[in-house]
């Protein structure tokens, strides 16, 4: 692969992580003003988290061409990816249907970009033809 140059999936992944991460930062409801606030830990917290190594991994892989392992605990990094997608998209679907006075935009923004993450691991695996998404 081309160390210069992301794939469509990987642009993807990094652009969500990065809105995600944006999006921690703004209002989740009135009474927190972040994911990082008091009381969020971990909901809405876990899936930004989620989104930065997602992120990271690729920008190191792609733009450093640090050597990382084939495997980390017997799983592809494109398994990791598709899990952790789906967990992020799993945690603030649930953040979003609790019943949270005043709901802002920064949940609104994390799930949108949740979304996003998983779509790019589903991506990921297709154009790397691991076979485990067709």
């Amino acid at each position: 692969m081309d160390k210069a140059k992301p794939t469509t999936a990987e642009w993807t992944i990094m652009g969500a992580a990065a809105v995600m991460l944006i999006g921690s930062f703004l209002g989740y409801y009135s009474h927190a003003p972040s994911a990082w606030g008091t009381g969020l830990f971990p909901i809405a917290t876990l899936p930004v988290l989620y989104g930065i190594v997602m992120g990271a991994h690729i920008a190191l892989t792609r733009f450093a061409g640090s050597p990382l392992p084939d495997r980390v605990g017997g799983f592809t990094w494109e398994q990791l990816h598709l899990v952790l997608g789906i967990f992020a998209v799993l945690l603030t679907l649930f953040f979003l249907a609790t019943d949270n006075p005043g709901l802002g935009a920064g949940a609104v923004i994390d799930f949108i970009a949740a979304i996003a993450l998983a779509v790019g691991a589903v991506r990921l695996q297709q154009e790397r033809n691991t076979g485990a998404v067709r």
